[in-house]
């Protein structure tokens, strides 16, 4: 038996088939248009508004300087329904303008202060304007808020933001000019009224190299009104540009010899002052309080109104009047003087003195020697008073030591002086010449006219007589210069009615002067305040019994 071998035939098998190249370059393609796709999304962000007014998911662009940097993907309310939620991204070069300090507003047709804005998206519909932020650090993907209006202030744009506040009537709108010197470094950019502190707040941002302006000792006050002042020095009107006499604004500045003191950092708090008249006051927080009693009427003393001695002020009136619960408490508020309370301010004098001096001290002393506090007129058109320090010699024996201090206060004696002593001398003239009996003058007078027209008559027979002839030379002399003189005082003659219409101007003035004498014993400060109308006196009607 013959057995033959035969060997196998190896053959090697592909593992992979050419046919399933195709399904793999696909995947591999899709993949990558799936990562591009989700790499080219850029950063997601979400807003949130109040309504989402003319925003479309997948319309509505964002962009920044007119350039699309993003597009919104989602708009919807909520949990709550009390807003909207939009979702949106920035494509991925355009990231770095996303910060978290970031601001995004709406874009659409308005017309305000600055004129008519936003024309282009009347066609194109609304779009998001995005302002990039100054912030450094990490992007935290928290929600910001969409803004109706545009800010004020682009926040790429160093400076500094302040706040203000005030509780005095009237608001600085929003978007109104901060100016230094009448110059515009800055604006407001918030502007509302806190209700639990009744004071209006402001946020006001000014601008680099501006803020370096702003100190800790500047004052800021509010502009806008027409500022007309009657002093002795004239009249002054100081009228602001038509922008701020229209919209308002605010001007910040140092009193004047303040220092600067250390620089202003951000989000300091200051306080908005009604005038640039009322930050010059505001920096003497060191005084002295003192209480006057005054006799004379206060109509006319205001508070803010200066204490000056010779002029030079001292210190302001602080509360006019001013009365605590002991004043009335033994007494009627008609039984007594009227209290003023003023304030001495030291630091004035240090404008005008290097050595320090203690006035208040100095007051208290030389009530001694005579210094008293008196009421004196600072503007005869309007009224207008304030407290003078002064001595009165006459007066340097006079001080009582028990009234130095009266309720709770260092007091300064007061006394009438001013125009209250030049109206009582008016008024005591007029009554001495109301006295005067014209009317028995001019009786008197006619009487010596008519025995001087006797002794004319007189005169006249002698100068005819035969006698007169006879008599001597100097006597013939004597008597005809006496009948010279007799026929000046004669009726008709020049100087007799020169004086009888002397004697009857002086009777009118007197007549004219009654109803003023009448009119100053019922109101003895109506020579500078109108007095009140009288009604005329009606005629009282007859009685039926008495027809």
């Amino acid at each position: 038996m013959v057995t033959t071998s035969k060997s196998a035939k190896i053959i090697k098998i592909r593992a992979i088939s050419a046919i399933w190249i195709i399904p793999i370059v696909t995947a591999i393609v899709g993949l990558w248009i799936i990562y591009s796709h989700f790499a080219d999304r850029g950063t997601s962000f979400t807003l949130l508004a109040k309504d989402a007014s003319g925003i479309v998911a997948g319309k509505t662009v964002i962009k920044n300087r007119s350039v699309d940097v993003g597009i919104v993907d989602e708009v919807t309310l909520s949990d709550d329904f009390k807003q909207v939620v939009i979702k949106g991204r920035i494509y991925n070069d355009m990231e770095p303008l996303l910060k978290n300090d970031s601001i995004f507003w709406v874009v659409k047709p308005e017309i305000g202060r600055d004129g008519v804005t936003g024309l282009g998206t009347i066609l194109s519909g609304v779009y998001i304007e995005l302002a990039a932020g100054n912030d450094t650090h990490n992007f935290k993907n928290n929600p910001f808020i969409l803004s109706d209006n545009p800010p004020l202030s682009d926040p790429s744009i160093k400076g500094i933001r302040l706040f203000l506040e005030s509780d005095q009537n009237g608001v600085v709108p929003r978007g109104a000019s901060v100016m230094f010197k009448g110059y515009r470094v800055g604006n407001v950019e918030t502007s509302e009224f806190d209700v639990e502190n009744r004071r209006m707040k402001y946020q006001v941002f000014i601008t680099t190299p501006y803020d370096s302006l702003v100190t800790e000792n500047v004052r800021f006050w509010k502009e806008g009104g027409v500022n007309f002042s009657l002093s002795s020095q004239g009249a002054s009107l100081d009228l602001p540009s038509l922008d701020v006499l229209m919209s308002g604004g605010i001007s910040f500045d140092l009193p004047d010899g303040a220092k600067l003191g250390d620089p202003a950092k951000q989000y300091d708090v200051y306080k908005l002052y009604e005038g640039k008249k009322s930050i010059q006051d505001s920096q003497y927080t060191n005084y002295k309080e003192f209480l006057i009693m005054l006799n004379d009427s206060i109509s006319g003393l205001s508070e803010g109104t200066s204490v000056e001695y010779h002029g030079i002020r001292l210190g302001t009136v602080s509360k006019v009047p001013f009365y605590t619960p002991d004043m009335l408490k033994n007494t009627s508020i008609l039984n007594q003087k009227v209290p003023v309370l003023i304030r001495i301010e030291p630091d004035r004098l240090s404008e005008l003195v290097d050595d320090k001096i203690d006035i208040a001290n100095l007051i208290i002393e030389e009530q001694k020697n005579g210094l008293r506090a008196s009421l004196k007129t600072s503007n005869m058109f309007t009224g207008a008073l304030y407290i003078d320090l002064d001595f009165y010699p006459d007066l340097k024996d006079k001080y009582d030591p028990n009234l130095a201090h009266q309720y709770g206060y260092d007091t300064i004696e007061a006394t009438s002086t001013g125009f209250a002593q030049i109206q009582a001398k008016i008024l005591h003239l007029l009554d001495n010449f109301n006295n005067l009996p014209l009317n028995n003058t001019m009786t008197e007078f006619n009487q010596s006219l008519a025995s001087s027209q006797r002794l004319m008559d007189s005169l006249n027979k002698i100068m005819a007589s035969k006698e007169m002839q006879n008599m001597p030379k100097e006597l013939q002399k004597t008597i005809r210069s006496l009948n010279e003189t007799m026929k000046g005082l004669q009726p008709g003659s020049e100087l007799n009615n020169q004086m009888k219409e002397s004697l009857q101007k002086a009777q009118q003035v007197m007549d004219e002067l009654t109803p003023l004498l009448k009119t100053l014993n019922s109101k003895s400060n109506a020579l500078i305040f109108s007095a009140p109308n009288k009604k005329d006196e009606e005629p009282k009607a007859r009685g039926i019994n008495n027809e």
